[in-house]
């Protein structure tokens, strides 16, 4: 038998998982006041930010800093103050494969989980848990057998293989200023800090290489204040943002963006005809990766109905398919029950609430996010003008219409906390989660990577009464009595194109 092998190239991706891990952070300020003095911390926040990642065998580095945000009181326990800080990292991931890293593209996020702060002879003593992840993404070029020609007694089996791979990607940073005013209701006397998050809307690829990056800043600012009984009161503004990013490489069929903010620093001030303003700086680091999607025909299995047999030899590949990055929010609100011996609440200040994601799991198209919300109550009593601080923890449950998957890495932020008291020992309080998956979908499959003529495998002639096993297909029952599965259908007119076991095939062998 003459047989000739039509072979064929293809360029993959091979995604390449870190095992997530923990790493707390720990930084150490001395207060300003003396030693002496009583010193309260309402509020500690913590943002993560990685600088960058590489390979180290068979383990991806990171590095990366904290920057963290206290609110406390020091002596007059009544003023609140603000006070920031940083504290850098490195920490080394191991991946899951068993494969030493080579030439790749290296993606690592951190996310902090939680945050500590507390007051000890004159020193703030702060520690973040930080969540960290990470991808490595290797380019493959994956050799296969597209077809087998030399005869009609040849009986092919072909399969599709739709694959994706990174052709271009690029990072801008860039720094925003904006000037926003502030009502003078609110009575603001210092602004403290602010937070801000960025939300990616739309992304316009250009022919010069180039593409454009447009979506919002969503800014909550946080101020001391000469209302009576308010001495703490927040603020929220929007920015919209336009980055141009550039792409070493083609622009390819998609283009997937990442905005994060890396620092955001706020100054009120008074404005030039009376009232205040607030100035705010934000750093914006914008990533882009342009996606490429290809689709090529290979050959699945072969067989012969006469003459020489053809012994194949396969490959088992893994390969990147798809590409997933949702931006997507959900409201949620609960009711604080204070603990047993607080003070009631008569005005509710601040509120502040940090999700933890404890499970995720599909659910009729959409993603079940299960978890814990950390929340900081701080309000004002009856009888005191020094501000309450609560810590509690509560359960949530949010169901968020994405296509994303409990593997894939889920970030997710709480947002516009808002508290009301129901009662002076019950507060309810609003919120808005914000869920940010990134991922990508592989793609298992077994090419045939070589095929020979081979000794055919002996039968005898003759009809044949097969029933269907369970796992078993037409291909298969053709090839064990090669025949070709035009046959099996005028043979068996009443048969599906899946027949369930116990179904009777009448066959022959040659």
């Amino acid at each position: 038998m003459e047989m000739q092998l039509l072979r064929e190239n293809m360029e993959t991706e091979q995604v390449i998982s870190a095992r997530p891990t923990q790493v707390a952070v720990e930084a150490e300020v001395t207060l300003p006041g003396g030693l002496r003095e009583e010193a309260r911390v309402y509020y500690a926040d913590a943002v993560a930010t990685v600088n960058g990642g590489e390979a180290a065998g068979s383990r991806i580095s990171a590095d990366g800093r904290v920057t963290f945000h206290v609110l406390y009181a020091q002596g007059d326990l009544s003023h609140v103050k603000a006070l920031e800080t940083a504290a850098d990292f490195s920490h080394s991931l191991p991946i899951r494969e068993e494969q030493q890293l080579s030439a790749m593209r290296i993606k690592p996020r951190a996310e902090v989980q939680h945050v500590s702060a507390k007051a000890f002879n004159g020193r703030l003593l702060l520690q973040a848990i930080v969540n960290l992840t990470a991808e490595a993404s290797l380019p493959r070029t994956l050799s296969f057998v597209r077809n087998v020609t030399g005869g009609e007694e040849i009986q092919r089996s072909t399969q599709v293989l739709s694959m994706q791979r990174v052709v271009g990607e690029g990072e801008s940073q860039t720094l925003l200023r904006e000037e926003f005013e502030l009502s003078d209701v609110l009575q603001i006397k210092e602004t403290l800090y602010a937070t801000a998050q960025a939300q990616v809307e739309d992304i316009l690829g250009g022919s010069d290489g180039r593409a454009t990056v447009t979506g919002t800043i969503s800014l909550e600012a946080y101020h001391t204040a000469d209302m009576p009984g308010r001495p703490l009161v927040y603020t929220r503004h929007s920015m919209p943002f336009e980055q141009v990013v550039g792409l070493s490489g083609a622009l390819g069929d998609a283009l997937v963006s990442r905005s994060v903010v890396k620092d955001v620093a706020v100054l009120s001030q008074e404005g030039e005809e009376g009232g205040k303003s607030m100035r705010a700086e934000v750093q914006l680091n914008t990533e882009l990766f342009a996606v490429k999607g290809e689709e090529m025909e290979a050959l699945r299995d072969v067989f012969t109905t006469g003459g020489e047999g053809i012994e194949t030899r396969s490959q088992h590949v893994l390969f990147r398919s798809g590409t997933v990055n949702d931006q997507t929010a959900e409201s949620g609100k609960t009711v604080l029950l204070l603990p047993e011996g607080s003070p009631r609440v008569k005005t509710a200040l601040l509120a502040f609430a940090r999700p933890i994601v404890v499970k995720a799991e599909p659910q009729g198209g959409k993603l079940k996010v299960d978890g814990i919300l950390e929340t900081t109550l701080i309000y004002q009593t009856e009888d005191s003008a020094v501000p309450i601080s609560i810590n509690q923890e509560e359960p949530f449950q949010a169901l968020f219409s994405t296509e994303a998957l409990p593997e894939d890495t889920l970030t997710l932020t709480a947002s516009q906390a808002e508290a009301s008291p129901i009662t002076g020992d019950r507060v309810e309080l609003k919120y808005i989660l914000r869920l940010n998956a990134e991922g990508v979908r592989k793609t298992e499959a077994d090419v045939i990577i070589d095929a020979v003529a081979a000794e055919a495998p002996t039968t005898e002639k003759g009809i044949a009464l097969y029933f269907m096993q369970p796992g078993d297909t037409l291909w298969e029952i053709a090839k064990r009595y090669r025949i070709p599965t035009e046959d099996i259908a005028i043979l068996n007119p009443q048969l599906s194109d899946d027949p369930a076991p116990g179904t009777p095939i009448i066959t022959y062998k040659r």
